[in-house]
């Protein structure tokens, strides 16, 4: 198996648009690739190799779907079919850019446990789809939909896993992973956002091959968020007794009552979350005998207004610390006493038969028995990345020494995913997965997160102080060098 080698220019491609907008002209920049690709050349053998097609099939780009494309061919059969014989060769491409993404992870994590088995899985897929027919007939149509869902359903635990691999890097570097961290979840932050897509091609596909009513795929079209909001509440409450004995009511408030068209696997997902969070912090503060405290009640506020949906979520558990609320957005950060990665651990790290529940689990796979409370360290930054897939977001206000405020903003998906809202037009819905393409400044402001800039600033802080440098030793770089 040999590597890509075009992978190897992700870190330069990621940096353009910043670059760009700090003064650095196109043909510096253009430069700056070429240099890129050299180095990585030179470099990209200590990577870890993949498989030659799917190396081939990751030079291929990728094609965005519209939300309202997706709509149309969950309820029409003859475009399902067509939508078809695309996702056969999308979904190769897609997946395939996956593998050399985590193949290109920084400090090798690609070839620590949980994130090499990822490799394997997607790997595996690929080749899965090579092998099968283009669905153009009726009979091919379902065994493609088989396929798929075998696909979906095999391995689980990618999140779990790829979060596994972290962990082991953050117990090599001990203190020093701190400085790694930006980078680390940046490059996480693109492969999940990424996945996200991936991911939602795949389910709405197989729902759509027998539609439920009022539903097109995986988009329900007059989607109750207080129906869902209940749901999740029940689920929660019901994790927080199994594990921490007892549990505070939530209350649902429908100030406006009405419905929306949305993913609601993933609404329910997102809560479930945030219930989970303010549900343990709410038991912590308050209970004392163990059982049948007098806890205070968490508050679930559903608003519909013009653009959006809001949820607010209220609880009494005591708040976050000013100084401590960035750190709710890193991958693996977590205020858990028992922590899951022990049992991880003490089980070798085995990913194929993993039984630890759904607590980090992908909103679209299947509820499983025995959930993790929590302890993970990616429910919250995964839900943020939920809603702003649709252009939404998840918010965090604290009241320290009291407790905590989370809104979560859904964008409505117009009437059937027909007059988006702008913050839809823009978000990564709306987008195709390839890690280089050129987005414009509404698009980058959306999709890059506080953390992720502060690494591309120190980056571009590097460059310009390696500029300064050059400009000191030789006068007749001054003018070039001068941002």
């Amino acid at each position: 198996p040999t590597a890509c080698p075009d992978m190897a220019s992700h870190a330069v491609g990621d940096l353009a648009g910043l670059f760009m907008r700090h003064g650095f002209s196109p043909s510096q920049l253009q430069a700056s690739r070429h240099a890129g690709r050299r180095i990585g050349r030179a470099s990209f053998s200590s990577l870890v190799s993949v498989d030659k097609c799917v190396a081939r099939w990751a030079q291929e780009p990728t094609t965005a779907v519209t939300l309202k494309d997706l709509c149309e061919i969950g309820l029409n059969r003859k475009l399902r079919r067509e939508h078809g014989v695309f996702l056969h060769k999308e979904l190769r491409i897609r997946m395939s850019q996956r593998v050399l993404e985590l193949a290109s992870l920084p400090y090798r994590l690609g070839e620590r446990s949980g994130i090499k088995d990822v490799i394997s899985w997607y790997s595996g897929f690929v080749l899965d789809l090579e092998s099968s027919p283009v669905p153009e007939t009726a009979m091919q149509d379902e065994d493609f939909t088989n396929l798929l869902t075998r696909i979906f359903e095999e391995h689980a635990e990618v999140i779990q896993a790829m979060a596994y691999g972290v962990q082991e890097l953050m117990a090599e570097l001990g203190e020093d992973y701190t400085k790694a961290q930006p980078k680390v979840d940046a490059s996480l932050r693109r492969f999940f956002t990424a996945r996200i897509g991936m991911r939602f091609l795949l389910q709405h596909h197989i729902e759509s091959f027998r539609n439920r009513e009022g539903h097109s795929g995986i988009l329900q079209l007059k989607s109750d968020p207080a129906q869902i909001a209940r749901k999740a509440a029940k689920d929660s409450c019901m994790l927080c007794r199994a594990h921490l004995g007892q549990a505070p009511q939530i209350v649902v408030h429908h100030t406006n009552p009405g419905t929306f068209t949305y993913v609601p696997m993933h609404l329910h997902y997102m809560l479930t979350e945030v219930f989970k969070n303010a549900l343990r912090a709410t038991t912590e503060q308050h209970a004392h005998a163990g059982f049948d405290d007098p806890l205070p009640p968490v508050h679930c506020h559903i608003v519909h207004g013009y653009e959006d949906v809001t949820i607010r979520i209220s609880d009494e558990g005591g708040g976050i610390e000013r100084t401590r609320l960035p750190d709710v957005w890193k991958f693996m950060h977590s205020t858990y006493r028992k922590s899951p990665w022990e049992l991880k651990k003490r089980s070798g790290g085995n990913f194929s038969s993993s039984k630890l529940g759904d607590s980090a689990g992908n909103p679209l796979q299947r509820p499983q028995t025995g959930g993790v409370l929590a302890g993970y360290g990616v429910g919250l930054t995964l839900s943020r990345l939920y809603a702003q897939y649709f252009g939404g977001d998840l918010k965090i206000l604290s009241l320290d020494g009291f407790g905590t405020d989370v809104y979560l903003h859904l964008n409505r998906l117009g009437t059937s995913c027909e007059n988006l809202p702008q913050g839809v037009l823009y978000s990564p819905s709306m987008r195709d997965s390839s890690a280089l393409e050129t987005i414009d400044m509404r698009q980058e402001r959306l999709l890059v997160s506080a953390e992720e800039e502060a690494f591309l600033r120190q980056e571009l802080t590097a460059l310009r102080r390696r500029a300064s440098e050059q400009a000191s030793v030789d006068p007749r770089t001054l003018v070039q060098s001068t941002v």
